[in-house]
């Protein structure tokens, strides 16, 4: 494949250098106005009809700067609400200004008026009679704000604006935004290696965490004893605690371990292992130079059929290098985590995109690039800016 120039630029600065608006069959969710919103932001039911109530309500969530499970988690303890009894339609940044459409399952009202939580705010409501599921959303309208940028980085803005088609790769944030260790995890429990995945999550961390939390990880690594770690882990390590104490009183039971693990995060974890194959066979079909437009890929499950041809050599090829079958993704132990086939589309393409330059405030005298553009669902911003320019990632978060 051909490795085309690329500027150098700083991505994710601030949250509201990158904002995603997600759109629905009849809806868009819209940020507020101005930031100040977030300001002791009070919830306001409108015109919302309380005693007629259906089993789902829905509303718009937007946040900034706040990862998307910690998110739910926070909402889901201030409503009374367990993690499945709340529904969304895809995950969001946490390096970001963010808003989409929610569902709580029969909800308390009075719970409801009186939430507040800082860089959270619930709009718009509305009764619905179905939950939102993942998937339910048609894609996504971002606002990108790209600082520091280099010249290189401006002379290769009429690219972004001629190119038609982009490899439709899944983004970083689907592999672990902070440890980045999905995949890995997610491989041993296909495997059906529960204890070395149970360790790789106790032992994993990312280069951001605080010293605290690294020290204690890697004391576990080095000592491998479970019992000890209830007393040197930092008490902000909920799941890890609460997977610690749970082996102190049944050791070994190292799928009641993975049973403690909120279950769309371990669903999750398993899915990136589909994610880094896909992403695998697409690099390797580009890298022949096999004509894949408008044509789909697999998206590897336990009832998936190789593809014809030299797709189906790649598949295979793949499969094997990563240590899996067809069979591996039937988790008969944790038949929550059994992933189906699907299949995705190659390419994706960019639409309605503006580009715009002007003058970077924060980072003088240098040049800042605007991008606004709607993807389908499914497809991520990221991907779109890395076949263009070098990301870093120098967040004042």
């Amino acid at each position: 494949m051909i490795e085309l120039d690329k500027g150098r630029v700083i991505f994710k600065n601030k949250a509201d250098d990158f904002i995603v608006e997600e759109i629905g069959e009849n809806y868009v969710c819209s940020i507020s106005n101005s930031l100040f919103a977030f300001e002791n932001a009070k919830v306001d039911l409108g015109k919302l009809d309380c005693d007629d109530r259906r089993n789902f309500l829905t509303c718009d969530l937007e946040k900034i700067g706040l990862d998307h499970f910690h998110t739910f988690s926070i909402v889901g303890k201030k409503l009374g609400k367990l993690p499945h009894e709340l529904g969304y339609a895809g995950t969001k940044d946490k390096c970001a200004w963010t808003c989409q459409r929610i569902s709580i399952f029969n909800p308390n009202i009075r719970l409801i008026k009186d939430f507040s939580s800082s860089g959270i705010i619930l709009k718009n409501f509305r009764w619905a009679k179905h939950k939102i599921k993942v998937g339910d959303l048609e894609g996504n309208r971002f606002r990108v704000v790209l600082r520091d940028v280099d010249k290189e980085a401006i002379k290769i803005l009429n690219r972004v604006r001629n190119t038609k088609g982009f490899p439709n790769f899944f983004g970083m944030q689907r592999f672990g935004s902070l440890r980045r260790d999905n995949v890995r995890i997610g491989k041993l429990i296909l495997q059906q290696k529960f204890e070395d995945a149970v360790f790789a999550y106790l032992v994993g961390f990312g280069e951001k965490e605080s010293d605290e939390v690294k020290i204690a990880k890697k004391k576990l690594k080095s000592d491998k004893n479970l019992v000890e770690a209830i007393k040197y882990f930092p008490e902000k390590l909920r799941t890890e605690h609460g997977v610690l104490r749970y082996l102190s009183s049944h050791p070994k039971d190292w799928i009641g371990a993975l049973k403690l693990f909120d279950e769309k995060s371990l669903l999750m974890i398993c899915q990136s292992v589909q994610s880094q194959l896909f992403n695998d066979i697409l690099e390797r079909a580009i890298e022949e130079g096999i004509n894949l437009n408008n044509q789909k890929i697999n998206l590897i499950g336990y009832n998936s059929n190789f593809s014809p041809g030299e797709v189906g050599r790649i598949e295979r090829e793949v499969l094997k290098e990563h240590g899996l079958e067809f069979k591996s993704f039937n988790t008969s132990s944790l038949p929550f985590l059994s992933l189906k086939g699907s299949s995705r589309q190659a390419f994706f393409e960019v639409k309605d995109l503006i580009v715009e330059t002007g003058e970077d405030e924060l980072f003088l005298p240098s040049k800042k690039i605007i991008l606004s553009f709607i993807l389908d669902s499914g497809s991520y911003a990221t991907t779109l800016l890395e076949q263009f320019f070098i990301l870093r990632e120098e967040s004042t978060l």
